[in-house]
């Protein structure tokens, strides 16, 4: 992670901060590849290894049989490392600083610093930032947000759960605030140097292009942007974040490649291999036991990111697939997510965004606005319909953004939605209107008679009763999808007009 101090994601549905997961997922995923202890570059012709977790070695040779099982037993304190281990950590910090370079051909600009912290000071450091930062303050904001789209379970405490996940694995992380790469006292060397190489990618990023002014995609901390940038600026926000995480990701697999004289391009099969056990949760149970919507979105960065960049090194070659990338990022989650978006040029266009708060009238107050970009999508999906493929919705998003208002009579804990969402296809737009209609019930927890009733093609609607939230509204109009849920009529009249032209009156 390359700062905990530039954050991504702001106001969209997966607002969960990566950048303060710190190194979190750098060092699991340097449990998933197995990394040999002692192995290091300069090894690279030493007799081939096992690579632990995948099975074989790179020449393919039979897994060994799985051990029986064995009752898990508490993990003994760690200690401190030496200080001669200390001082053999911060002498590789520039040996794997010219491999990075080398690999992703970001040049050096100059050395990188570091320092030698311990767990106290990482966790203190963690918990403070949590109560000062702003985006780390929308966590609390958005669970009902979360809730109200059935991302995360009624009694779900966000906030609590997030610290849980950051306490479970941290292992070095470079702060581009302070241009420092931070290694940790009590994680053993061999086990830091790979995430070394992933976040020292972070330290090149920042000497080519400024990451904290890179990563807000023009967007400035004391400047709140109007709805129609946001959307827009959150969508590139998330892209630059892919982008950070996956040329960090193929830097790392190739450090952890080398020994064995290969690399991310010359094996395919075992990246792909490595790539599925950073997903399986073996070495990570609170991320395991963790909501769909939790544990995918901390992973989207270094799975969508690194197949995103490995597409972009196997059909253009290094220089596109790092400095190139840097200079002429993705601009939404779609591009990274379908690499051939971005390789032809191709992007969605942002929705026009009407006056809403205008549109909810006086009855109702803002609470929070984001765009729904197609990882979002990939989420509903993921949530709403597990056993489909997320694919056939999220390939064919086209644009979206959701108002959840407070509705100044009710009780605070109780919001409106407006979500609205646009498709290539008429078909696209019926399709992912059924998707969510279809989860209905099982958010509010309804019988099937729940519904209220549909209505006819081409223009179509699904109505379903609430109880004291209201009703859910989902309005099918050619390649639009707009989703009312607990607004009174007289709003949800308003918002059909002006959002869905050609919208038939008093429906």
């Amino acid at each position: 992670m390359y700062s905990e101090t530039s954050c991504m994601t702001k106001n969209r549905l997966p607002v969960f901060p990566y950048c303060w997961a710190l190194a979190f997922l750098a060092v699991l995923l340097a449990l998933c590849l197995g990394v040999a202890a002692g192995q290091s570059p300069g090894q690279a012709n030493e007799p081939s290894k096992p690579v632990p977790g995948i099975g074989a070695t790179i020449q393919d040779q039979p897994s060994p049989p799985s051990p029986p099982a064995q009752t898990a037993t508490p993990p003994e304190p760690q200690k401190p490392i030496t200080k001669a281990q200390a001082k053999e950590l911060f002498r590789s910090v520039d040996e794997i600083l010219q491999f990075v370079s080398q690999d992703t051909g970001l040049p050096i600009r100059h050395p990188v610093k570091r320092k030698l912290i311990t767990r106290e000071k990482v966790e203190h450091y963690v918990e403070k930032r949590m109560k000062d930062d702003k985006d780390a303050q929308r966590i609390e904001r958005s669970q009902l947000v979360l809730k109200k789209f059935g991302m995360i379970p009624a009694n779900y405490d966000l906030h609590s759960e997030f610290l849980k996940l950051l306490s479970e694995q941290v292992a070095a992380f470079y702060d581009s605030k302070t241009k420092t790469v931070n290694l940790l006292d009590w994680v053993q060397p061999e086990l830091q140097k790979p995430v070394l190489a992933h976040e020292l990618t972070h330290a090149l990023q920042d000497q080519a292009v400024d990451l904290e002014v890179w990563g807000r995609a023009g967007a400035k901390d004391d400047n709140p942007l109007a709805d129609q940038q946001e959307q827009v600026v959150e969508e590139a926000q998330a892209a630059r974040q892919n982008i950070a995480e996956g040329q960090a990701m193929v830097a790392m697999l190739d450090y952890t490649l080398a020994p064995a004289g290969v690399n991310v391009l010359t094996a395919p099969d075992v990246v792909n291999a490595m790539r599925a056990s950073m997903t399986d949760g073996k070495d990570s149970p609170v991320l395991a036991a963790a909501p769909m919507f939790l544990r995918e979105s901390l992973l989207m960065p270094y799975t969508f990111g690194l197949d995103f960049v490995r597409t972009v090194l196997v059909k253009k070659g290094k220089a596109a697939a790092f400095g190139g990338m840097l200079q002429r990022p993705p601009v939404d989650t779609q591009q990274v997510m379908e690499p051939d978006t971005y390789l032809a040029n191709r992007a969605a266009d942002p929705l026009n965004v009407p006056d809403l708060d205008k549109l909810i009238g006086s009855d109702y107050q803002r609470y929070d606005f984001g765009g729904m970009g197609a990882f979002d999508i990939f989420l509903l999906a993921k949530q709403y319909a597990p056993d489909q493929d997320a694919k056939q919705y999220y390939s064919h998003w086209r644009g979206g953004y959701y108002l959840a208002a407070h509705e100044k009579s009710a009780p605070k804990d109780r919001i409106a939605l407006l979500y609205l969402s646009h498709w290539d296809t008429p078909q696209a737009a019926e399709a992912f209107g059924r998707l969510y209609s279809g989860y209905v019930p099982i958010r509010y927890h309804l019988p099937v008679e729940g519904m209220l009733g549909t209505t006819g093609s081409p223009d179509q609607t699904i109505t379903w009763g609430v109880g004291q939230q209201g009703k859910v509204i989902i309005q099918i109009h050619g390649k639009d999808v707009l989703v009312l849920e607990g607004f009174d009529d007289a709003t949800t009249e308003r918002a059909s007009t002006a959002l869905l032209p050609g919208w038939p009156s008093a429906r």
